[in-house]
C-alpha cells in the first residue's frame, strides 16, 4: 500500500503532461492551479513531459558535475543548476544552516524528470509547481512550443501578449486593456505558452500565472506580441527581423547551455515573427497607452 502510485494527466498547450506521485497524495490540494488542465489520458496527444514525484531523497554526486548557474530570479542564491553526462540537476537550498535541498533530476531534453521536495504532507506547492514548469518549458520546445514571461489578454477571436522586464508594468497594461478595451478578458498573467501549429501561432493559458490566480485552459490565435518599456509618453513601433527577435528572446524559457533546445527556441521565434505582429510600446500606465497599443496592433500589417 505504501508504494502504490497514481498517474495523473494534464493537457497544457495541447501537449500531454504525465505526473506520477504517491497514491495517498491529494493532487488537487498539492497542485490546485493544475486542476483546470486535468484530463484523462488522450491517445491522440503526445506526452511531451513525464514527471515523477518521489518521497525518498535523490542522491546527487557533485564530483564531476558541471555547475552551469548558481543564481535564479525566483530563488536567488538558493538555486544551483548542474550538468552531468546524461542529466541536469536543478537544486534549491531549503535551509542554509543544514544544507538540505529540493531536487529535480532531468534527462537532457527534460522528457523525463524526478522531483524530491521533502515531506509531501508539508511541502508548499510552489516548489513542485515551479519544478514542473521548468521541465515542461524545456520539453515542449521539441513540439514548437515555448513558455513566455508575459501577461496575456484575449477577446473572442485573438490573444495579445505583453512582454518586458520585471516591474515594467505588464500586468498593469493588461488591466488597462480590461478596463478600456471592450470584450477583453485575462488569459494568463505570467507564463503563457506559445505554440506554432501549421500556419497559426496559438497562445494558451497555463497553470503558471504568477501572483494572479488565473488558470484558464483556453487558447486563442496569437495576434500580437508587444514589448513594454516605461516612458514619459506613449509611442508604438512595429518590429521586424532581428529587432523583433531581440524583443522576444529575453522573455522566453530555454536552457541556453543546451544547443539543441536553444536552437529549437530560435526556430520557434523565427516562425512566430513571420506570422504574428511584433511591437514595442514605450508607455505610461494610462488609458491612452492601452488604446494606442490596440489601435496600432489592428492597423499595422
Amino acid at each position: 500500500m505504501v508504494n502504490q502510485r497514481q498517474v495523473i494527466y494534464y493537457i497544457i498547450a495541447d501537449l500531454q503532461l504525465e505526473l506520477t506521485l504517491p497514491q495517498w497524495v491529494d493532487v488537487s490540494e498539492l497542485l490546485p492551479n493544475f486542476e483546470p488542465f486535468k484530463s484523462d489520458y488522450q491517445s491522440d496527444k503526445v506526452i511531451s513531459c513525464k514527471v515523477r514525484i518521489v518521497e525518498d531523497d535523490l542522491y546527487f554526486e557533485s564530483e564531476g558535475a558541471k555547475l552551469l548557474s548558481d543564481i535564479s530570479i525566483v530563488w536567488g542564491d538558493r538555486f544551483t543548476f548542474y550538468e552531468q553526462q546524461d542529466a541536469y540537476w536543478t537544486l534549491i537550498e531549503t535551509d542554509k544552516k543544514g544544507g538540505f535541498y529540493w531536487k529535480m533530476k532531468s534527462r537532457k531534453h527534460f522528457s523525463e524528470n524526478e522531483i524530491y521536495c521533502g515531506g509531501l504532507a508539508d511541502v508548499k506547492n510552489h516548489f513542485i509547481s515551479w519544478y514542473i514548469m521548468v521541465a515542461f518549458a524545456q520539453s515542449a520546445l521539441a513540439y514548437q512550443c515555448v513558455l513566455v514571461h508575459a501577461s496575456v489578454v484575449m477577446d473572442r477571436h485573438s490573444g495579445y501578449a505583453f512582454l518586458g522586464k520585471s516591474g515594467t508594468g505588464k500586468s498593469t497594461h493588461s488591466r488597462l486593456w480590461l478596463s478600456h478595451i471592450e470584450g477583453v478578458t485575462l488569459l494568463n498573467d505570467d507564463n503563457p505558452a506559445v505554440r506554432v501549429l501549421g500556419d497559426t501561432v496559438w497562445i494558451y493559458g497555463t497553470p503558471w500565472s504568477g501572483k494572479t490566480k488565473c488558470y484558464i485552459a483556453e487558447k486563442r490565435p496569437l495576434e500580437a506580441l508587444v514589448r513594454l518599456n516605461q516612458a514619459k509618453e506613449n509611442k508604438f513601433f512595429q518590429r521586424e527581423g532581428k529587432e523583433a527577435l531581440l524583443a522576444l528572446l529575453p522573455s522566453c524559457s530555454a536552457i541556453r547551455w543546451n544547443l539543441q533546445l536553444y536552437s529549437a527556441l530560435i526556430d520557434i521565434l523565427v516562425e512566430t515573427i513571420d506570422k504574428v505582429k511584433i511591437g514595442e510600446l514605450f508607455c505610461l500606465p494610462d488609458r491612452e497607452a492601452a488604446q494606442l497599443c490596440y489601435k496600432e496592433i489592428k492597423n499595422c500589417k
